[in-house]
């Protein structure tokens, strides 16, 4: 149980992070698709996590 807490924890904070940056980032023209996938990530990897998805998704959508 411990361990489905934290991950849910992380979930939310990536989460959070990508809906920040996307909100940020839409005056720069830069956003992240927010998704189950992306969240889980961005949460559970970091700052790490938050950089693969970026290049991924810029990678994958030119």
């Amino acid at each position: 149980m411990k361990l489905m807490g934290w991950l849910v924890k992380r979930f939310v904070i990536g989460a959070f992070a990508l809906y920040f940056f996307n909100f940020v980032g839409g005056y720069l023209d830069m956003s992240v698709p927010l998704n189950y996938v992306t969240a889980f990530l961005t949460g559970v990897l970091g700052v790490p996590g938050f950089i693969l998805v970026y290049v991924l998704s810029k990678i994958v959508l030119i």
